[in-house]
């Protein structure tokens, strides 16, 4: 049977449990505490919430489960962040408070949009709460969305001088590497409920292979303490060649990246950097035109960084925070044959860094602004393409076509899999409510999507969603990674040091 809810203002959903037949991977589930409480962690497994909205939590050391209030949580993580299973790529709708429902639209005209949705059931939206209708999220080309976990992921060090047998201590080779493990736990990067960040070795990249297409976008939001230095290597092959000369490579990014082009961040400016070798395999790094490119960061702590590749041809656009800031042209040749990304943290003064919400998408190599669809008045229509898009009124979804009408009244029929986003006037929605309760959460889900409210007891691997706007929903809580219960509504709002 078919559960259907109509939705008002904002979605302060709430939900329960994960029983434990849904979870086999016991001690995956992460319970982190608020700083009122320590920031203390506990390492275990979620069994549920209770009545009042209490966490029920089972931990290694103890023999029975125990009850935690909601009111000294910060965040619980399930199985690591990955979350027991994965929603369908689907289309998706965008609502004020800034949650994403994924699900299938089965119904939208002026009144609201229907989803069929794996993890809420059927559940109709009101339209005046509704920022953004996605029939084919990212242009349906979505390569890249996370991290939700570290799979994928691996850090790599530059490469060691080799030594001659009969000059090698081996007493002392085996203190080094004892040192080095016992280091490891400082100097690595960290995977942490949604985020990595960048552990305190300045050599150490993060990388992810095969991941980055000839044409694409990659988009992140990237948080800093102190200042922001770092370097995000695009295209990388992350194959050096051996290097026999005498003189120390350690400190040249090419000789950890391989041929790669490194964008070097920092709170002030941003400048490209070619990595190259010569015949002997000696590693260098050329900076590009466009030089210290002015990043108007020196104010804050978290920015988006967006970066549009285009290798064939040979270009590399930077946006921060939707802002254009420079196009750099690569030359006759693109030196970098890869398609690996990577991050590096570079210290300046021990500053700390972290890098989530990464989402890699397929580009039409048109250059438009990440901020052009938003209006006070007018629906914008965005088409697949990325570049074709119309304003007026949006009118209905019906037989897999949308009905449009323009603002000089044409009317517009265009087939769902053609449209991208269908982003709603702002005039006509209502206001967001900033009171919530002591035990409000926000739900993510995995690979994309969020839902918020109040969390209450249910059964069967269910949490009931409860608002003052919302009588009575049940989130399956297989597809839950991440519950968080902190103000900032975003997974950047903790710095995890003792995590």
């Amino acid at each position: 049977m078919k559960q259907r809810i109509t939705l008002g203002i904002s979605l302060a959903l709430c939900l329960t449990t994960t029983a434990e037949a849904d979870n086999k991977s016991y001690g995956l589930d992460l319970l982190r505490f608020s700083e009122k409480a320590n920031s203390d962690s506990l390492h275990g497994q979620f069994i549920a919430f209770d009545n009042s909205g209490n966490i029920v939590f089972k931990s290694w050391q103890a023999k029975e489960t125990t009850t935690f209030s909601t009111k000294k949580l910060h965040r619980i993580t399930l199985n690591k962040g990955k979350a027991a299973q994965a929603l369908q790529p689907n289309s998706a709708i965008s609502l004020i408070n800034g949650d994403i429902i994924p699900g299938m639209i089965t119904h939208a005209d002026d009144k609201g949009v229907t989803l069929e949705t794996q993890h809420l059931g059927e559940l109709t939206f009101a339209r005046n709460i509704i920022t953004k209708i996605s029939p084919t999220p990212h242009g349906g080309k979505l390569i890249y969305y996370g991290p939700m976990n570290d799979d994928g992921w691996k850090i790599i060090s530059p490469p060691k001088k080799k030594v001659e047998e009969k000059e090698a201590d081996a007493e002392q080779a085996k203190k080094e590497a004892e040192k080095e493990n016992d280091e490891d736990k400082l100097t690595n990067w960290k995977f942490i409920a949604g985020s990595w960040y960048a552990g305190t070795s300045k050599e150490r990249y993060l990388v992810r292979k095969d991941v980055l297409p000839d044409t694409c976008k990659v988009k992140f939001k990237i948080g800093w303490r102190g200042s922001l230095y770092c370097n995000i290597g695009i295209h990388s092959d992350l194959d050096p060649p051996e290097y026999k000369g005498k003189e120390s490579i350690k400190s040249n990014m090419a000789s950890t990246l391989g041929r790669s082009y490194v964008v070097s961040l920092s709170s002030h400016s941003a400048s490209l950097y070619s990595c190259l070798f010569d015949e002997e395999g000696k590693p260098s790094a050329a900076r590009s035109e466009n030089t210290h490119i002015s990043t108007n960061l020196s104010r804050k702590e978290e920015a988006e960084i967006e970066l549009r590749i285009d290798r064939p041809n040979k270009t590399l656009m930077l946006y921060i925070d939707g802002s254009f800031k420079t196009k750099w042209n690569l030359g006759e040749k693109y030196i970098a044959p890869g398609r690996a990304i990577a991050f590096k943290n570079l210290r300046y003064n021990n500053s700390q860094m972290r890098v989530s919400d990464i989402l890699i998408t397929r580009w039409n190599g048109m250059r438009d602004s990440a901020q052009s669809m938003q209006s006070d008045e007018h629906d914008v229509i965005l088409l697949t393409n990325g570049v074709d898009r119309f304003s007026g009124t949006f009118k209905q979804i019906k037989d897999d076509k949308i009905y449009f009408r323009g603002t000089f009244d044409n009317e517009l029929v265009i087939p769902k899999a053609s449209v991208q986003e269908i982003h709603l006037a702002a005039n006509k929605l209502r206001k967001v409510s900033d009171d919530k309760e002591g035990n409000f959460a926000h739900f993510y889900t995995r690979p994309y999507g969020r839902i918020s409210g109040i969390p209450k007891a249910d059964a069967n691997g269910t949490t009931k969603i409860q608002s003052d706007i919302v009588s009575e929903v049940s989130l399956k809580m297989k597809f839950v990674g991440i519950v968080d219960f902190s103000e900032q509504n975003n997974l950047l709002d903790f710095w995890d040091d003792n995590f």
